[in-house]
């Protein structure tokens, strides 16, 4: 979840204090320097939350880690949504007394004293909201210095080695063991199928690219999964294609999984250069309205997006592109033209899940006597079943 929030803060941030500065409503003055300090130790931390989230499961201390970074990123949402409200409330209370004042001496006299009080209303609020953000970068302060003791490697510095490599996914599913996503399902399926989805805006050059964006464990695979094996999408679509892009980005291993089975002979791939394969897939696709899910996408990297856009521009209307994705900046990356941010499943469902795998073969009398404490387990473990 950390990764999904401290791009969004570092942005908000930014545009919050702009819009103050652009709006000439010295709402919190002197928190230039604590809002500069915050969005710096927000960029630092950014750049270890990949490898944070990938030891999150594995390391009960780093989850503890990344669940107190989590609580100050909400924090610091609700208090730049107060502010965010009152520099919009401040800059209309001082239209509309622009709006009363006339050029009389005794009118003069008269708005001086609604303006006097309105800026003695300012006072605590602009002191409430800068005592909040120093606590908030006191906090962080705290929260980043905690992170050394992990030794995080930082984005783009982790070896391509067995041990860093995230587990390949495949278009394989038993839909009999999926519990709640049924109304994700249908959500994203409105936008996949074409009698649902002529509304939808599409990409520059007509391909549509739907994102599914949520933390690690919440399902986004498994949604994938089921949407790539619904008979209706299965009649749809000419060419369908499931790829695990996961990381690092290796552009000639997907490019080469892509045209894997649908070019004619598929070890003549392994003699052809990068260039080579992205004209292949460029002839394959072109005029055919075809479903490429590239799952588990993490690279934010414009340049190595282009080429596949390119080589994938002239798919017949109607074509999708369905990305897998822990990152909103990911999602924009690849030019994304509808975004389906994935929540965690119920404690229902997750109890459900639980029953299956713990309670089979169970007595039943057994089961009812640690039913209560089955549920609390549920409630803590469902961000894992959601997978």
């Amino acid at each position: 979840m950390a990764e999904l929030f401290v791009p969004k803060i570092i942005d908000v941030l930014g545009d919050v204090a702009l819009k103050q500065l652009g709006e000439k409503v010295n709402l919190v003055m002197g928190v230039e320097e604590e809002v500069a300090n915050i969005s710096s130790k927000l960029a630092t931390i950014e750049k270890v939350l990949h490898d944070a989230e990938r030891r999150r499961l594995k390391d009960r201390s780093v989850g503890i880690w990344l669940e107190k970074l989590e609580d100050i990123t909400y924090e610091m949402d609700d208090v730049l949504d107060d502010w965010n409200f009152k520099i919009h409330r401040s800059k209309n209370e001082g239209t509309q007394q622009n709006a009363r004042m006339q050029p009389t001496l005794r009118n003069k006299v008269r708005s001086f004293i609604p303006c006097l009080c309105s800026c003695l209303k300012q006072l605590p609020v602009r002191s409430g909201i800068a005592k909040k953000i120093k606590k908030i970068n006191e906090r962080l302060e705290l929260t980043l210095k905690e992170a050394d003791q992990f030794k995080f490697i930082t984005r783009g510095g982790i070896p391509d080695s067995h041990d860093f490599q995230r587990i390949m996914t495949t278009s394989s599913i038993d839909e009999s063991e999926v519990y709640g996503r049924a109304a994700d399902k249908d959500k994203v399926l409105d936008k996949i199928l074409p009698e649902s989805s002529s509304h939808i805006s599409q990409g520059r050059d007509g391909i549509q690219v739907i994102s599914i964006v949520g933390t690690g464990g919440t399902g986004k695979t498994t949604l994938a999964q089921l949407l790539f094996n619904d008979d209706r999408v299965k009649n749809h679509f000419e060419l369908k294609k499931w790829v695990c892009v996961s990381d690092p980005f290796n552009e000639k291993r997907i490019v080469k999984a892509i045209l894997e089975s649908l070019v004619p002979d598929s070890s003549e791939l392994e003699s052809l250069e990068l260039d080579s394969l992205i004209q292949l897939i460029k002839e394959t696709f072109s005029g055919k309205r075809f479903l490429l899910v590239l799952d588990d996408v993490w690279t934010e990297d414009d340049s190595k997006w282009k080429p596949f856009q390119y080589s994938l521009k002239d798919g017949a209307p109607g074509s999708v592109i369905l990305v897998t994705t822990r990152s909103h900046r990911v999602a924009r990356v690849v030019g994304t033209t509808h975004t389906h941010p994935l929540d965690l499943i119920s404690d229902s469902d997750c109890w459900l899940i639980m029953q299956r795998i713990a309670f089979a073969g169970r007595a039943e009398e057994w089961c009812k006597k640690v039913q209560s404490i089955g549920w609390k387990i549920a409630e803590k473990c469902k961000e894992c079943f959601g997978q």
